[in-house]
């Protein structure tokens, strides 16, 4: 058995508006990435089952980027960013994806918001509302009934840029819903509508629920989640107070 570390975010949601544009960081480059993780098995060698890039160009991106979320290349994807899975897909096969890794161009909340987290409000905060894991909402907490649930509708749907698969389940807060993407994006949405409050971008797939903590310093709340870990600031009116690393077990 093997020991590897996870690293553990923690990010403090600021007392402002959530609508300021994200960040720009500079676009990684496909071809400096291939290199670096892709080309010792790529080589076009015989003796090597990795098939080479002239191989691999007449694919589309989409699928070699499908290929390392949740295909063959899943490890090796795990390792990249979304920035960093698109970059290497695009440089490969030549062709360009549209719009943004987060998707986050467009589908914009128009108003500012503040967060209003309240401990005992209504929320389901992580895997179970509870630690006692038994993912039951009280009604106090729900506010509906058994009653209720036939007459429900789909409110609003969202759907996850470079992504197939979606193993996070959402966090939901203070009038907003936090999921992270198996694309390395963590979303802050609004409730009501759906629209994009802000996002931030992970260094590798987000795989579990978002966890809410009280206060720290001048922060209303904090926003946690383990993944492959990026220390730099990418979130609009956020700041990374912690990142620890947490030692697990691989078998």
């Amino acid at each position: 058995m093997t020991r590897r570390g996870l690293r553990c975010a923690a990010i403090a949601i600021l007392a402002g508006g959530l609508t300021a544009p994200a960040a720009r960081a500079q676009a990684p480059d496909g071809s400096t990435i291939f290199q670096r993780a892709c080309a010792s098995c790529h080589t076009g060698a015989s003796e090597s089952r990795a098939p080479a890039i002239a191989t691999l160009s007449p694919r589309t991106p989409e699928s070699i980027i499908d290929a390392l979320v949740t295909g063959a290349m899943r490890v090796q994807g795990s390792r990249l960013s979304g920035a960093e899975r698109r970059a290497v897909s695009e440089f490969i096969t030549g062709k360009t994806i549209g719009g943004s890794v987060s998707g986050a161009t467009t589908g914009r909340c128009p108003t500012a918001s503040q967060f209003a987290y309240a401990a005992r409000g209504p929320q389901w905060s992580g895997w179970s509302a509870t630690a006692a894991n038994t993912r039951f909402q009280p009604a106090d907490q729900a506010n509906l009934t058994a009653a209720d649930v036939p007459r429900l509708t789909v409110k609003w749907a969202f759907g996850f840029p470079d992504a197939t698969v979606a193993w996070a389940q959402p966090t939901v807060a203070g009038g907003h819903v936090f999921v992270g993407s198996q694309n390395g994006t963590v979303y802050a949405l609004d409730a009501s509508t759906g629209c994009i409050r802000w996002t931030f971008a992970a260094s590798g797939g987000v795989r579990t629920a978002v966890t809410i903590g009280p206060a720290i310093g001048t922060a209303p709340a904090v926003v946690y989640f383990p993944a492959h870990w990026d220390p730099k600031l990418r979130i609009p009116r956020g700041q990374v107070v912690a990142a620890a690393s947490i030692v697990s077990p691989k078998y």
